[in-house]
């Protein structure tokens, strides 16, 4: 049951590491348009100062922001999904 949770299979939990390949690595890992790198804790951490700290960067994950999608493009993910994304791309 595990690897199939790991796996992010439909309906299981998701790791950070597939959401972030699967759905925000295309943005964030160039800082397309202004998104924050991954891992520039810098510039996640100005965003987490003007947004409300890492749940208000989660709300603007959960609605879409500027050119970003609501969730990113990832329909399927959870709240919890997407708010272990942003803490594994931003260091938060």
């Amino acid at each position: 049951m595990e690897v199939a949770a790991s796996a992010g299979g439909a309906g299981g939990a998701k790791t950070p590491k597939d959401v972030i390949a699967k759905h925000c690595n295309a943005c964030h890992g160039t800082g397309l348009l202004g998104a924050p790198k991954i891992g520039d804790k810098a510039a996640w951490k100005e965003r987490a100062d003007h947004q409300g700290g890492l749940d208000g960067i989660l709300a603007k994950a959960i609605t879409g922001v500027n050119a970003m999608p609501p969730k990113g493009t990832c329909a399927d993910c959870s709240d919890d999904d997407l708010k272990a994304a942003i803490k594994e791309m931003s260091g938060l």
